[in-house]
């Protein structure tokens, strides 16, 4: 499989020296920082996004306001946990060392691998947007308000979670944000105010659970410790 784990020793990050256009060279996993405009242009994003996103003026402005990218080039697999809050925590509460890929993530929240994706989880809240041009599989992915596109398949092997920030929205949050052109498949799926039926579920893939109307007071799509 191409694409290694992006865990470092701690020789291998202090051998870790700057490269152009403030990219960094991972063992057969390179990934660089580009400017969003450039990104965006090449990959033509845009035309990624949702219909309903490409729709609205707000976010479209918001979008082309994204200052940098964190690019991929071919498929790759990630150790580390694509969680924003995640990361903050361990920098700022654990004091622990960030691997260039979370500092990076930290700073440029605007992601594009053009190939497969697989990783342990991935998280899209706090995040301008995830955008694969092949096949996710992760073992947890949770969907939020940022937008979210895949080429191909979309597998999570243990769940799926899309929730909204609050729910003032318009419930159709999940078609807004998402686009997926293949198939979605995992054995549980919750949403929150957020809604995923647009997308073509696989036939062995669990149904949709819209937890709004399972649980009135719920405050998100795994409140529950029996839940997830």
């Amino acid at each position: 499989m191409a694409g290694a784990a992006l865990a470092l020793s701690p020789m291998q990050a202090m051998a870790l020296k700057p490269a152009p256009k403030q990219s960094v060279a991972l063992p057969n996993a390179p990934f660089s920082v580009l400017p969003a405009k450039e990104v965006i242009k090449r990959y033509k994003l845009v035309s990624l996004l949702s219909p309903l996103a490409r729709k609205s003026e707000d976010t479209l402005s918001e979008f082309a306001e994204v200052e940098k990218a964190i690019v991929f080039e071919g498929a790759v697999t990630i150790d580390e946990n694509i969680n924003i809050l995640h990361i903050a925590s361990k920098k700022t509460l654990s004091k622990k060392t960030l691997s260039p890929f979370e500092d990076a993530l930290l700073k440029d929240r605007l992601i594009v691998v053009n190939g497969d994706l697989h990783c342990r989880g991935l998280d899209t809240g706090m995040m301008h947007g995830v955008f694969v041009l092949g096949n996710v599989n992760c073992e947890t992915v949770s969907l939020g308000m940022a937008h979210f596109y895949v080429k191909g398949n979309l597998v999570a092997r243990k769940y799926l979670h899309g929730s909204a920030e609050d729910d003032g929205g318009y419930g159709n949050e999940g078609e807004q944000q998402v686009r997926v052109d293949g198939t979605v498949s995992a054995p549980k799926v919750r949403t929150w105010h957020f809604g995923l039926g647009h997308l073509k579920f696989a036939k062995d893939s669990a149904e949709e659970v819209l937890v709004e109307q399972e649980d009135r007071q719920s405050s998100g799509p795994c409140n529950r410790n029996k839940d997830c």
